[in-house]
Protein backbone atom coordinates (compact mmCIF):
# COMPACT_ATOMS: atom_id res chain seq x y z
CA UNK A 1 0.00 0.00 0.00
CA UNK A 2 1.51 3.48 -1.19
CA UNK A 3 0.60 6.58 1.13
CA UNK A 4 -0.02 9.82 -0.11
CA UNK A 5 1.93 12.30 1.44
CA UNK A 6 -0.61 14.82 0.27
CA UNK A 7 -3.25 13.24 2.48
CA UNK A 8 -1.28 13.73 5.87
CA UNK A 9 -3.12 16.42 8.35
CA UNK A 10 -0.82 18.94 9.99
CA UNK A 11 -2.54 19.79 13.35
CA UNK A 12 -2.47 23.09 13.89
CA UNK A 13 -3.36 24.84 17.18
CA UNK A 14 -6.43 26.13 15.37
CA UNK A 15 -7.33 22.11 14.83
CA UNK A 16 -6.96 21.28 18.59
CA UNK A 17 -9.58 23.18 19.82
CA UNK A 18 -12.27 23.07 17.09
CA UNK A 19 -15.12 20.72 17.76
CA UNK A 20 -15.94 19.10 14.41
CA UNK A 21 -15.97 15.81 12.92
CA UNK A 22 -12.79 13.97 13.23
CA UNK A 23 -11.29 12.64 9.98
CA UNK A 24 -8.74 10.10 12.03
CA UNK A 25 -11.76 7.97 13.87
CA UNK A 26 -14.42 8.00 10.89
CA UNK A 27 -15.14 5.62 8.61
CA UNK A 28 -12.83 5.27 5.73
CA UNK A 29 -16.02 5.01 3.47
CA UNK A 30 -17.41 8.61 5.04
CA UNK A 31 -16.40 11.13 3.15
CA UNK A 32 -16.13 14.08 5.30
CA UNK A 33 -16.74 17.71 4.03
CA UNK A 34 -14.18 20.67 3.71
CA UNK A 35 -15.16 22.28 6.75
CA UNK A 36 -15.26 19.20 9.19
CA UNK A 37 -18.77 19.88 9.84
CA UNK A 38 -21.04 17.39 7.79
CA UNK A 39 -20.37 14.43 5.32
CA UNK A 40 -21.42 11.78 3.01
CA UNK A 41 -21.06 7.94 2.39
CA UNK A 42 -18.19 7.97 -0.16
CA UNK A 43 -19.70 5.00 -2.32
CA UNK A 44 -23.27 5.03 -2.32
CA UNK A 45 -23.91 4.02 -5.90
CA UNK A 46 -21.79 1.20 -5.62
CA UNK A 47 -22.69 0.13 -1.88
CA UNK A 48 -26.01 1.52 -1.61
CA UNK A 49 -26.84 -0.72 1.05
CA UNK A 50 -23.45 0.62 3.23
CA UNK A 51 -23.99 2.30 6.93
CA UNK A 52 -21.08 4.70 7.27
CA UNK A 53 -20.08 7.82 9.82
CA UNK A 54 -18.31 9.81 12.14
CA UNK A 55 -17.94 11.02 15.63
CA UNK A 56 -16.85 14.62 16.76
CA UNK A 57 -13.23 15.61 18.03
CA UNK A 58 -14.40 16.72 20.88
CA UNK A 59 -16.81 14.93 24.08
CA UNK A 60 -18.16 16.84 26.79
CA UNK A 61 -18.83 15.11 30.13
CA UNK A 62 -21.13 17.90 32.30
CA UNK A 63 -23.54 20.79 31.28
CA UNK A 64 -26.93 20.93 29.08
CA UNK A 65 -24.87 20.72 25.75
CA UNK A 66 -26.83 20.37 22.07
CA UNK A 67 -25.98 20.11 18.58
CA UNK A 68 -28.10 19.82 15.31
CA UNK A 69 -27.96 17.45 12.44
CA UNK A 70 -29.59 18.27 8.79
CA UNK A 71 -29.93 15.80 5.91
CA UNK A 72 -29.22 17.97 3.16
CA UNK A 73 -29.19 16.06 0.64
CA UNK A 74 -30.29 12.42 -0.16
CA UNK A 75 -27.98 10.48 -2.66
CA UNK A 76 -29.52 9.12 -6.26
CA UNK A 77 -29.52 5.60 -6.63
CA UNK A 78 -29.44 3.56 -9.48
CA UNK A 79 -32.69 3.13 -11.38
CA UNK A 80 -34.72 0.16 -9.80
CA UNK A 81 -32.96 0.46 -6.77
CA UNK A 82 -35.44 -0.40 -3.63
CA UNK A 83 -32.72 1.11 -1.44
CA UNK A 84 -33.87 4.13 1.35
CA UNK A 85 -31.58 7.14 2.16
CA UNK A 86 -31.64 7.22 6.22
CA UNK A 87 -29.70 8.97 8.96
CA UNK A 88 -28.90 7.68 12.80
CA UNK A 89 -27.53 10.61 15.00
CA UNK A 90 -26.80 10.81 18.35
CA UNK A 91 -24.35 10.35 21.24
CA UNK A 92 -21.17 7.68 22.05
CA UNK A 93 -18.42 7.03 23.91
CA UNK A 94 -15.40 6.84 22.20
CA UNK A 95 -13.72 3.47 21.60
CA UNK A 96 -17.71 2.27 20.95
CA UNK A 97 -18.65 0.29 18.09
CA UNK A 98 -18.25 2.88 14.99
CA UNK A 99 -21.97 1.74 14.12
CA UNK A 100 -24.20 4.32 16.20
CA UNK A 101 -26.70 2.63 18.30
CA UNK A 102 -25.03 -0.63 18.12
CA UNK A 103 -23.60 -1.90 21.39
CA UNK A 104 -23.19 -0.19 24.55
CA UNK A 105 -22.79 3.47 25.80
CA UNK A 106 -24.09 4.31 22.05
CA UNK A 107 -27.45 6.53 21.50
CA UNK A 108 -29.17 6.99 18.48
CA UNK A 109 -32.33 8.23 16.95
CA UNK A 110 -32.92 7.04 13.18
CA UNK A 111 -34.71 8.36 10.78
CA UNK A 112 -37.39 5.89 10.37
CA UNK A 113 -38.73 6.81 14.62
CA UNK A 114 -36.44 4.74 16.24
CA UNK A 115 -34.27 4.83 19.07
CA UNK A 116 -31.07 2.75 18.88
CA UNK A 117 -28.75 1.52 22.13
CA UNK A 118 -27.02 -1.43 22.29
CA UNK A 119 -28.22 -3.20 19.25
CA UNK A 120 -31.99 -3.25 20.20
CA UNK A 121 -34.54 -0.59 18.48
CA UNK A 122 -37.70 0.40 19.84
CA UNK A 123 -40.33 3.21 18.33
CA UNK A 124 -38.97 6.97 19.29
CA UNK A 125 -40.42 10.40 18.07
CA UNK A 126 -41.56 10.55 14.58
CA UNK A 127 -39.44 9.34 11.52
CA UNK A 128 -37.77 12.09 9.51
CA UNK A 129 -35.79 12.85 5.94
CA UNK A 130 -34.40 15.08 3.51
CA UNK A 131 -34.32 18.68 4.84
CA UNK A 132 -35.19 17.85 8.54
CA UNK A 133 -33.12 18.89 10.99
CA UNK A 134 -32.32 16.65 14.35
CA UNK A 135 -31.75 18.65 17.28
CA UNK A 136 -29.43 16.59 19.88
CA UNK A 137 -29.65 17.29 23.45
CA UNK A 138 -27.26 16.09 26.56
CA UNK A 139 -28.33 16.86 29.81
CA UNK A 140 -26.04 16.14 32.73
CA UNK A 141 -27.58 18.24 35.37
CA UNK A 142 -30.23 15.70 36.52
CA UNK A 143 -29.67 12.63 38.52
CA UNK A 144 -29.25 10.80 35.22
CA UNK A 145 -27.71 11.85 32.27
CA UNK A 146 -30.98 12.26 29.72
CA UNK A 147 -30.56 12.76 25.87
CA UNK A 148 -33.74 14.15 24.26
CA UNK A 149 -34.05 15.15 20.38
CA UNK A 150 -36.33 17.15 18.76
CA UNK A 151 -37.21 17.83 14.83
CA UNK A 152 -37.64 21.34 13.10
CA UNK A 153 -37.51 22.55 16.36
CA UNK A 154 -40.27 20.73 18.50
CA UNK A 155 -39.14 18.76 21.06
CA UNK A 156 -39.62 14.83 20.59
CA UNK A 157 -38.83 14.11 24.32
CA UNK A 158 -36.32 12.11 26.36
CA UNK A 159 -35.47 9.07 24.54
CA UNK A 160 -32.31 7.56 26.96
CA UNK A 161 -31.76 7.69 30.78
CA UNK A 162 -28.08 6.69 31.53
CA UNK A 163 -26.47 5.89 34.52
CA UNK A 164 -24.06 8.15 35.61
CA UNK A 165 -21.56 5.82 38.05
CA UNK A 166 -22.18 3.68 34.74
CA UNK A 167 -20.74 6.07 31.90
CA UNK A 168 -18.40 7.23 34.77
CA UNK A 169 -16.16 9.59 33.36
CA UNK A 170 -16.26 9.13 29.34
CA UNK A 171 -17.63 12.00 27.54
CA UNK A 172 -20.09 11.68 25.12
CA UNK A 173 -19.81 12.25 21.84
CA UNK A 174 -21.61 13.54 18.78
CA UNK A 175 -21.79 11.03 16.33
CA UNK A 176 -23.59 10.60 12.89
CA UNK A 177 -24.37 7.42 10.79
CA UNK A 178 -25.40 7.89 6.96
CA UNK A 179 -26.72 5.79 4.23
CA UNK A 180 -27.20 7.54 0.94
CA UNK A 181 -27.25 11.04 2.66
CA UNK A 182 -25.46 14.00 2.88
CA UNK A 183 -25.76 15.16 6.58
CA UNK A 184 -24.77 18.87 7.69
CA UNK A 185 -23.69 19.54 11.36
CA UNK A 186 -24.27 22.84 13.38
CA UNK A 187 -21.73 22.99 16.45
CA UNK A 188 -21.51 27.00 16.33
CA UNK A 189 -19.43 27.30 13.74
CA UNK A 190 -22.11 29.80 12.03
CA UNK A 191 -23.90 33.08 13.29
CA UNK A 192 -27.00 31.06 13.69
CA UNK A 193 -28.68 27.77 14.16
CA UNK A 194 -31.00 25.87 12.06
CA UNK A 195 -33.32 26.49 15.19
CA UNK A 196 -33.00 27.99 18.56
CA UNK A 197 -32.22 25.81 21.60
CA UNK A 198 -33.75 25.04 24.73
CA UNK A 199 -32.82 27.27 27.74
CA UNK A 200 -29.82 26.75 29.24
CA UNK A 201 -28.73 24.57 26.77
CA UNK A 202 -25.39 25.38 24.36
CA UNK A 203 -23.87 24.33 21.28
CA UNK A 204 -20.89 22.15 21.81
CA UNK A 205 -18.50 24.20 20.46
CA UNK A 206 -19.48 27.06 22.94
CA UNK A 207 -18.59 25.30 25.81
CA UNK A 208 -15.63 25.86 27.26
CA UNK A 209 -12.11 25.00 26.13
CA UNK A 210 -11.30 23.46 29.34
CA UNK A 211 -14.53 21.36 29.36
CA UNK A 212 -13.65 19.41 26.02
CA UNK A 213 -12.33 16.27 25.91
CA UNK A 214 -10.47 15.42 22.95
CA UNK A 215 -10.98 11.46 21.70
CA UNK A 216 -7.07 10.83 19.62
CA UNK A 217 -4.54 12.67 17.75
CA UNK A 218 -3.48 10.74 14.87
CA UNK A 219 -0.05 9.52 13.66
CA UNK A 220 2.06 13.04 12.80
CA UNK A 221 3.79 11.23 9.42
CA UNK A 222 4.15 8.33 7.68
CA UNK A 223 6.69 7.26 9.38
CA UNK A 224 5.10 6.79 12.83
CA UNK A 225 2.13 4.68 11.07
CA UNK A 226 1.87 0.72 10.84
CA UNK A 227 0.07 -1.72 8.09
CA UNK A 228 0.43 -5.45 9.24
CA UNK A 229 -0.55 -7.55 6.40
CA UNK A 230 -2.15 -10.89 7.08
CA UNK A 231 -0.80 -14.11 5.64
CA UNK A 232 -2.70 -17.34 5.30
CA UNK A 233 -4.91 -19.80 4.00
CA UNK A 234 -9.16 -19.23 4.15
CA UNK A 235 -10.38 -20.92 7.33
CA UNK A 236 -6.53 -20.80 9.29
CA UNK A 237 -7.48 -17.94 12.06
CA UNK A 238 -6.86 -14.77 10.40
CA UNK A 239 -9.53 -12.80 11.36
CA UNK A 240 -9.53 -13.74 14.78
CA UNK A 241 -6.06 -13.10 15.31
CA UNK A 242 -6.95 -9.66 13.63
CA UNK A 243 -9.39 -8.82 15.81
CA UNK A 244 -7.99 -9.90 18.87
CA UNK A 245 -5.18 -7.71 18.42
CA UNK A 246 -6.93 -4.66 17.40
CA UNK A 247 -8.93 -5.14 20.42
CA UNK A 248 -5.42 -5.45 22.70
CA UNK A 249 -4.45 -2.25 21.27
CA UNK A 250 -6.90 0.09 21.25
CA UNK A 251 -4.98 3.09 21.45
CA UNK A 252 -3.55 2.44 18.10
CA UNK A 253 -6.84 2.99 16.24
CA UNK A 254 -6.35 0.07 13.33
CA UNK A 255 -8.54 0.40 10.47
CA UNK A 256 -8.84 -3.41 9.77
CA UNK A 257 -9.63 -3.89 5.83
CA UNK A 258 -11.79 -6.91 4.83
CA UNK A 259 -14.59 -7.88 3.27
CA UNK A 260 -16.17 -8.69 6.26
CA UNK A 261 -15.42 -4.84 7.68
CA UNK A 262 -17.88 -3.72 5.02
CA UNK A 263 -20.41 -7.04 5.40
CA UNK A 264 -21.14 -5.76 9.59
CA UNK A 265 -22.08 -1.93 7.99
CA UNK A 266 -24.13 -3.74 5.36
CA UNK A 267 -26.02 -6.12 7.78
CA UNK A 268 -29.68 -5.84 9.41
CA UNK A 269 -29.45 -3.13 11.79
CA UNK A 270 -32.34 -4.33 14.10
CA UNK A 271 -35.89 -3.68 12.72
CA UNK A 272 -34.81 -0.90 10.08
CA UNK A 273 -34.01 -3.07 7.51
CA UNK A 274 -34.29 -6.65 5.63
CA UNK A 275 -31.98 -9.53 5.54
CA UNK A 276 -29.45 -8.95 2.81
CA UNK A 277 -29.69 -11.48 -0.06
CA UNK A 278 -27.14 -13.76 -0.52
CA UNK A 279 -26.62 -12.40 -4.07
CA UNK A 280 -25.44 -9.14 -2.67
CA UNK A 281 -23.66 -11.18 0.04
CA UNK A 282 -21.61 -13.14 -2.64
CA UNK A 283 -20.97 -9.63 -4.50
CA UNK A 284 -19.70 -7.46 -1.66
CA UNK A 285 -16.27 -9.79 -1.15
CA UNK A 286 -15.40 -8.74 -5.15
CA UNK A 287 -16.12 -5.14 -4.66
CA UNK A 288 -14.64 -4.52 -1.46
CA UNK A 289 -10.74 -4.54 -1.39
CA UNK A 290 -10.58 -2.14 -3.93
CA UNK A 291 -12.95 0.34 -2.29
CA UNK A 292 -11.25 -0.15 1.34
CA UNK A 293 -7.53 0.26 -0.43
CA UNK A 294 -8.55 3.12 -2.04
CA UNK A 295 -9.84 4.72 1.16
CA UNK A 296 -6.71 3.65 3.19
CA UNK A 297 -4.50 6.34 1.06
CA UNK A 298 -6.65 9.13 2.70
CA UNK A 299 -4.48 9.71 5.90
CA UNK A 300 -1.84 8.77 8.08
CA UNK A 301 -3.40 6.03 10.03
CA UNK A 302 -2.29 2.59 10.81
CA UNK A 303 -4.14 -0.56 9.16
CA UNK A 304 -4.60 -4.23 9.52
CA UNK A 305 -4.89 -5.93 6.14
CA UNK A 306 -7.25 -9.10 6.47
CA UNK A 307 -6.91 -10.80 3.32
CA UNK A 308 -5.44 -13.97 2.11
CA UNK A 309 -2.25 -12.56 0.81
CA UNK A 310 -0.20 -15.50 -0.51
CA UNK A 311 1.11 -14.40 -3.15
CA UNK A 312 4.68 -12.61 -3.05
CA UNK A 313 3.60 -9.62 -5.17
CA UNK A 314 1.22 -8.42 -2.37
CA UNK A 315 3.50 -9.15 0.76
CA UNK A 316 5.51 -6.57 2.60
CA UNK A 317 5.39 -6.51 6.83
CA UNK A 318 3.32 -10.16 7.82
CA UNK A 319 1.83 -11.94 9.94
CA UNK A 320 1.53 -15.51 8.71
CA UNK A 321 -1.26 -17.93 10.14
CA UNK A 322 -0.50 -21.32 9.88
CA UNK A 323 -3.07 -23.57 11.90
CA UNK A 324 -2.38 -27.94 11.82
CA UNK A 325 -4.53 -29.80 9.33
CA UNK A 326 -6.73 -30.95 11.45
CA UNK A 327 -8.08 -27.77 13.25
CA UNK A 328 -7.57 -25.88 9.65
CA UNK A 329 -10.50 -28.36 8.02
CA UNK A 330 -12.94 -27.66 11.03
CA UNK A 331 -12.23 -24.12 10.43
CA UNK A 332 -13.19 -24.02 6.45
CA UNK A 333 -16.38 -26.23 7.83
CA UNK A 334 -17.28 -23.81 10.02
CA UNK A 335 -16.16 -20.74 7.83
CA UNK A 336 -18.62 -22.61 4.84
CA UNK A 337 -21.84 -22.84 7.98
CA UNK A 338 -21.27 -19.62 8.85
CA UNK A 339 -20.45 -17.52 5.20
CA UNK A 340 -21.90 -19.49 2.83
CA UNK A 341 -18.77 -19.42 1.85
CA UNK A 342 -16.65 -22.35 -0.36
CA UNK A 343 -13.50 -21.67 -1.69
CA UNK A 344 -13.04 -24.04 -4.59
CA UNK A 345 -10.14 -26.93 -4.44
CA UNK A 346 -7.76 -25.89 -7.57
CA UNK A 347 -8.47 -22.22 -6.22
CA UNK A 348 -7.02 -23.57 -2.45
CA UNK A 349 -4.51 -25.87 -3.97
CA UNK A 350 -2.63 -23.05 -5.79
CA UNK A 351 -2.78 -20.50 -2.68
CA UNK A 352 -1.58 -23.80 -0.34
CA UNK A 353 1.56 -23.79 -2.35
CA UNK A 354 2.36 -19.87 -2.36
CA UNK A 355 2.53 -20.04 1.00
CA UNK A 356 4.49 -22.74 1.85
CA UNK A 357 7.14 -21.46 -0.58
CA UNK A 358 6.44 -17.82 1.56
CA UNK A 359 7.07 -20.12 4.69
CA UNK A 360 9.94 -21.69 3.57
CA UNK A 361 11.60 -18.83 1.45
Amino acid sequence: MKFNKLFIKIYTLQDQILVNLDTYTSDLHFQVSKDRYGGQPLFSEKFHTLWSGARSTYGVTKGKVCFEAKITQNLPMKEGCTEVSLLRVGWSVDFSHPELGEDGFSYGFSGRGLEAENGQFEEFGQTFGENDVIGCFANFEVEEVELSFSKNGEDLGVAFCINKESVADRALLPHVLCKNCVVELYFVQKEEPFFPPPEEFVFIHAVPVEEHVLTAVPPKTIEECEVILMVGLPGSGKTQWTLKYAKENPGKRYNVLDAETVLNQIRTKGLEEPQMDPKTRTRVPCNSRQTLNHCATREAQNFLLDQCNVYNSGQWRNVVVVPNEEDWKKRLELRKEVEGDDVPESVMLEMKGWLNSTIHN
